[in-house]
């Protein structure tokens, strides 16, 4: 998690939430991107962080 260091702890742990949930598991994904939308509509994670946790979302969700 180099490249996460400098976010916030929230960041880093839905972060962490992401990387545990398998693959094409949609419904737990779903859930994580609400919470992290949510998060980021109430100030708790910067936009940067939301862009980052989106981006991986989708390519796990998405895979190619």
């Amino acid at each position: 998690m180099d490249y996460y260091k400098d976010f916030s702890k929230r960041a880093q742990i839905i972060i962490g939430e992401i990387k545990k949930t398998e693959k094409r598991n949609r419904d737990k994904l779903d859930e994580i991107s609400r919470q992290a939308y949510s998060d980021y509509r109430n100030g708790i994670i910067s936009g940067q962080e939301y862009d980052s946790i989106y981006a991986l979302l989708m390519e796990l969700a998405y895979p190619r």
